[in-house]
């Protein structure tokens, strides 16, 4: 879980941010953005309201009463069961307790929250901003998501074999992944093995493996809400030449982005060096940002605006998808540039 240490830091780069825009107070819907300023993890479907004001006092609205020590100041509960009486509406029981906010003249605002009063700036561009580079606590609930990732491999590699459905090795690699968390872990990713995954990506079927099959299994699992985003491919048999030839090719490509990235380099500059090297059929992004999001910046992408920096949390995933070589092919590794150059976070091998 997030540290007591980080999240004090984060709501002071957030007070920061309040001088400087001239807010009164930042208010906060989004369960995300709450988690990553107080550690307090919330369903995504219960109404939630935080609360920064200027001079550092913080205020929650929340089903969930944070942990003992949390830097929050003053918890309001949000009940969603009682005997007493029947709760239909959490919205509107959440809106009740919002009497708390102090008068301000200028609001900073993520998420649906209508101010009665004073002007309302929208905050979320200062947010993205903010959360794009990780502490060291954000981090490492990234490395507890990959170490699901190696632990779901693992499974996968052992078991895999002509006649398994992709459904079989989906439950595999979930169980594996819930035996390691010691609790119920979301195994979301692309389970498309062979012809079906040159083009498509997303839950597994009822679909066989055969001998020759190429199948790239790309999971992103997370026990709170940061996640890892890794992939590795598979051959269902022993690879063919021209197989190993792809997958050689397909590392260089990964190790060409690993020696072009630094502070500064434009996002599609990398993505264009990595894209030049592969064959056409490299149809999708070269990378992306991880964190909070499945998505975030820095987006390796022929259209992208943005810029690697320091601090960057990323992924680089190129890949090659031939109908001759049995399926696609792509690997993936998570990587954070720091100030002593670029760190491999997941060390998972590189097997075929």
């Amino acid at each position: 879980m997030l540290t007591y240490t980080g999240c004090r830091a984060r709501q002071a780069r957030l007070l920061a941010t309040m001088e400087r825009e001239r807010w009164d107070l930042f208010v906060t819907t989004n369960y995300r953005t709450v988690y990553w300023i107080t550690g307090v993890l919330a369903p995504a479907e219960i109404p939630i309201y935080f609360a920064l004001t200027s001079h550092g006092h913080t205020s929650l609205i929340s089903s969930v009463k944070p942990g003992e020590g949390a830097p929050v100041n003053d918890y309001f509960a949000l009940p969603t069961y009682s005997l007493e009486r029947n709760i239909t509406d959490l919205a509107h029981d959440a809106a009740r307790l919002l009497r708390f906010f102090p008068p301000g003249t200028r609001y900073g605002v993520e998420g649906n929250f209508s101010c009665t009063h004073g002007t309302r700036c929208q905050a979320l561009a200062a947010v993205q901003r903010l959360r794009r580079h990780k502490d060291e606590d954000e981090i490492d609930e990234i490395r507890a998501s990959l170490r699901l990732c190696a632990a779901a491999y693992r499974r996968a590699r052992a078991i895999l074999a002509p006649g398994l459905t992709e459904l079989d090795v989906y439950l595999a690699m979930h169980e594996a992944m819930v035996q390691e968390a010691g609790t119920p872990v979301d195994l979301k990713g692309d389970f498309a093995c062979g012809q079906r995954s040159l083009t498509a990506g997303g839950p597994p079927t009822r679909r066989r493996l055969e001998v020759g099959d190429l199948y790239p299994l790309d999971i992103f699992p997370a026990t709170a809400l940061y996640s890892g985003d890794t992939c590795r491919t598979f051959c269902v048999g022993e690879p063919r030449d021209e197989q190993w030839k792809a997958f050689e090719t397909v590392r260089y490509a990964q190790r060409l982005a690993e020696q072009i990235i630094r502070p500064g380099i434009a996002a599609r500059d990398l993505d264009r060096a990595v894209r030049e090297y592969l064959d056409p059929t490299f149809f999708h992004h070269t990378g992306h940002g991880i964190g909070h999001h499945g998505h975030e910046a820095p987006r390796l992408t022929p259209g992208s605006d943005d810029l690697i920096e320091l601090g960057d949390v990323f992924t680089l995933e190129p890949g090659t998808y031939q109908a001759a070589l049995g399926g696609g092919l792509r690997l993936e590794n998570n990587y954070v540039l720091g100030p002593h150059g670029l760190e491999n976070l997941f060390d998972f091998p590189m097997e075929l």
